[in-house]
Parts: structure tokens; C-alpha cells; sequence
């Protein structure tokens, strides 16, 4: 929100409160992206894989990155026709829709029910940031930005929790078997639980959403819901000055109510948009290859593989999530304070110095315990998890209008899809080594690209990042 107010004039709970209903979808997201690590190996006994096992494998691990791709490019249209807040409730459906499907014990429904959760998961990514964005004060901005990160990081370690349930070995006569679909149903409890949230306690879209199509006095109480009434006043005065001063700079771009540059014009980067598209577009890219959704996805198999038995590989992979997890409170209060590009950029340099050792670890010195490899990926996980993991959402969500952060999160799934297809077969012809080494030289390209391009927004509100964003694209 476009706001400068001072702390006492908006109450603080009730922010932390209606951002929490809104990271629940974070949460589901996450959920889903963490399900079916430790469950694959189950999965295959269940649907009787055989031989086609690793090809499998790979389809259901990238079945639902590539429904949130396909959702995603959508979810800026939802959300601009009937609303953020609804458009996440149409969502909360189709998760428990997609719960259901998949819990029917066929590969093929199997494999739909993810897709179909991939869906929900795709409109989630796109408009959670973008809800935190418009009902948080500048002020707390950073910290609601990066629930987004947290409530994922969550939503995988509680998959990774569940799966200690599962059985290790006898998995057609144990009846703990079965407990595979209390997991992959376990989302459509959240998905309700939001909902019920959206309809009973937070009735009302958001200031920007509303004062955008001008319902003026909608848009009030929608700030009520945290500001004081004196203070609702004041901000939704300074939205319209600042539509008002924004000038014909800014015109294209954030000024017009109701305006979105077309989904044409933000893919070939128009309308003054080659910038902002390209930090959208490098920051979701980097974010993926970083190596983090192979970690994540496949961490269970790693560790097999650098030695550990089912459970103990589970164990490992529940180390992994948590500390994916537990850097990413500490987020909100480093990025107030000391900015997004600095963070950035110090955690793409530690990713690719991790990604080095663990390649020399898996590789040369494979004799070494699995202390050593175990040690490199945690630090990993912690330079992903305090820099681009929750910062790539923090920031597309401040820079980027609805269609804009639709195209780019939809990119954001696509190289999640990529990514998760092409780890098997890259692990079985390069060796575990060479994809290490692959993925550290991402993360030092990253390095370079952000320390070279990237605008800090520590302390701007939206409409003068994109001012920003649109002058430098102009003199590019």
C-alpha cells in the first residue's frame, strides 16, 4: 500500500492476523511441494511402478509445478475480475477437489489430483504476495512480505513430519501404507480452514484492489479493517495523490485505475516494462535453479545415495526442511533493515560456494562422511532460505502489477517444472557431482546479474518502486 503513516495509526495484530489467513495458501503451497518427497518410493509399490519407476518418478514430482504454471498465468485476470481475496477462495475449492482425486489409489487419478492441485498451488504463488503487498503499511511491509517464504517453508516440513509415519520396508502388507492419502488429503483441510476465514472474518477485497475499480467508500472500510479511522482517511487521500502527481512518468504503468499492461506487452517487455519484467523474470529464474527444488523434492533420494538408510534419509530430509524453514523468520527484520539487494546478493555467493563443496563431496571425496555433504547442503539450505528464497516473493510482489506477477510466476513454475524433470535424468548421465557443479554456476551468475541490476525498495511503497523501475527503463 502506498502509505508513509506512522505505527500507532494501524493496529499491528490485525495485520499479523489477516496476513496469516492470506499465507495459508502459502502453507498449502509448500505442502504440496514437499508431499511427495518421501512418499515416492511408497508410491511406487502401491501403483506397482515395476520398471517404469524412474520415468514416474519424474512425471509426478513435475505434474504439479506445471498446473501452477498453467493456473498461474491465469490467476492476474481472477484476480483483477472478481478480486484477490476471491480469487483465493476459488483456489481453497480447487485444493480440496484436487485432494480428493488424488487420493483415489490409481496412478492416473493419482496423477490428475496433482495436476489439479498444481492448479490451486499456481493461483496461491500469484496472489498471496501480491494480498500481503496491498493490505500491509510500508512500514511492516518487509515482514508481512516474507510469511509468504515462512508459511512455505512450513508447509514442507509438516509433509516431511507426516512422513515419518510411513512404513520403511513391507509396504503391501503394512497397513501404515495407506497413510500416503492422509497426507496427500491433509491439504484440503487447510484449504477449508482458509476459506472459512475469507467468509466469515475478512469480508472485504483490498484497498487497492477496490479504490483501482473506484469504490471509493469500499476502500475505506477495507483499510479500517487495520488503520484507524483518521488514518484510513489519510491513506486513501494519499493513494489519490499520488495518482494524481504520478504524472505521465508512471501513466502507463501504476496510474490509471484499472489499467494492467496486456499479457502481450509484458511478455515482449512493453509499455516501459523491460525492466520491471526483467528483475520479475531473473529473480523467479535464479530462484529455481538454484538447485533448491531438487534439494527439496528429491532430498530423500540424495541422501540414499550419500549413504543413509529410508528412515534416516527421511530424518536428514526433515533436518533439511527445518532449517529451510527457521532462517526465514529472521528474514523479515534483515531485509528492513539492511535491504533486499545486499541479502541477495551474499546469499547467491554462499548457494554457489555450497554447491561447489557438495559437488566435490558427491564426487572426488565421496569416501567422506555424510557429516561433510550433510553440512554443506543445510548451509545451503540457510543461504537459500535467508536470501532469494523469501525475497524473490517479497520483491516481485512490490514491484510487479497483478498480470505482471501472473506471467512471472507462471515462469517461476515453468522452471520449476524444468528442473524437476531434468534432475533424474542429469543425476543418471552427469553424475550428482556435475549437477552440483551446474547449479553453483547459477548461483554465481546470479551474483553478478544482481549486484549489476537490481533497485533496492527498502522503505518505497509500490507506486514509487515502479516510478523508479519505469525511469530507469526509459534511459536504459
Amino acid at each position: 500500500m502506498s502509505t508513509k503513516e506512522p505505527i500507532s495509526e494501524y493496529n499491528p495484530n490485525k495485520v499479523w492476523r489477516m496476513c496469516l489467513t492470506a499465507s495459508l495458501g502459502s502453507f498449502a503451497f509448500g505442502y504440496n511441494a514437499g508431499v511427495v518427497n518421501s512418499t515416492l518410493e511408497v508410491l511406487a509399490i502401491v501403483f506397482n511402478w515395476g520398471d517404469y519407476t524412474e520415468i514416474l518418478t519424474a512425471v509426478i514430482a513435475g505434474v504439479m509445478p506445471f498446473g501452477a504454471m498453467v493456473s498461474s498465468i491465469l490467476a492476474g485476470n481472477l484476480s483483477n475480475r472478481i478480486g484477490t481475496r476471491r480469487a483465493l477462495m476459488v483456489s481453497n475449492f480447487i485444493t480440496l477437489i484436487g485432494a480428493v482425486i488424488t487420493i483415489v489409489p490409481f496412478t492416473l487419478t493419482f496423477g490428475i489430483g496433482r495436476f489439479v492441485s498444481g492448479l490451486s498451488v499456481g493461483i496461491y504463488a500469484t496472489l498471496v504476495p501480491l494480498y500481503i503487498n496491498e493490505t500491509s503499511p510500508t512500514q511492516m511491509s518487509g515482514k508481512m512480505g516474507t510469511l509468504v517464504q515462512i508459511q512455505i517453508t512450513s508447509g514442507i516440513v509438516m509433509s516431511y513430519v507426516l512422513a515419518l509415519v510411513l512404513p520403511t520396508e513391507d509396504y503391501k502388507s503394512n497397513p501404515l501404507t495407506c497413510w500416503w492419502m492422509v497426507m496427500f488429503g491433509f491439504q484440503g483441510v487447510i484449504a477449508v480452514f482458509q476459506f472459512l476465514l475469507f467468509l466469515c472474518v475478512y469480508k472485504l477485497e483490498t484497498p487497492v484492489w477496490l479504490w483501482n475499480r473506484n469504490l471509493k467508500e469500499e476502500a475505506l472500510e477495507s483499510l479500517k479493517q487495520v488503520h484507524t479511522e483518521q488514518s484510513a482517511y489519510q491513506v486513501l487521500n494519499r493513494m489519490d495523490t499520488a495518482e494524481n502527481h504520478d504524472g505521465d512518468l508512471t501513466a502507463p504503468l501504476v496510474s490509471a485505475k484499472g489499467y494492467d499492461p496486456l499479457y502481450s506487452e509484458l511478455l515482449f517487455c512493453k509499455q516501459n516494462s523491460s525492466k520491471l519484467m526483467r528483475l520479475g523474470y531473473l529473480s523467479n529464474f535464479f530462484q529455481q535453479f538454484s538447485g533448491i527444488n531438487a534439494i527439496l523434492t528429491f532430498s530423500t533420494n540424495i541422501f540414499g545415495v550419500l549413504g543413509g538408510g529410508v528412515f534416516m534419509s527421511r530424518i536428514y530430509t526433515l533436518v533439511v526442511g527445518t532449517l529451510n524453514m527457521l532462517p526465514s523468520l529472521a528474514t523479515g527484520p534483515l531485509v528492513d533493515k539492511f535491504g533486499r539487494k545486499v541479502i541477495l546478493v551474499l546469499g547467491c555467493v554462499g548457494m554457489a560456494v555450497c554447491q561447489l563443496f557438495s559437488g566435490f563431496l558427491a564426487g572426488p571425496f565421496s569416501d567422506s562422511s555424510i557429516v561433510f555433504s550433510l553440512s554443506c547442503i543445510l548451509v545451503f539450505i540457510f543461504f537459500f532460505a535467508i536470501s532469494i528464497g523469501p525475497i524473490c516473493w517479497l520483491y516481485c510482489g512490490e514491484i510487479l502489477t497483478p498480470r505482471a506477477m501472473s506471467v512471472c510466476t507462471s515462469f517461476n513454475w515453468l522452471c520449476n517444472t524444468i528442473a524437476l524433470f531434468t534432475f533424474p535424468p542429469l543425476k543418471a548421465s552427469m553424475g550428482m557431482p556435475t549437477v552440483f557443479w551446474i547449479y553453483s554456476g547459477i548461483c554465481a551468475v546470479g551474483f553478478v546479474y544482481f549486484t549489476l541490476d537490481m533497485l533496492e525498495t527498502k522503505g518505497l511503497n509500490k507506486q514509487e518502486v515502479q516510478k523508479l523501475l519505469v525511469r530507469n527503463t526509459k534511459t536504459d
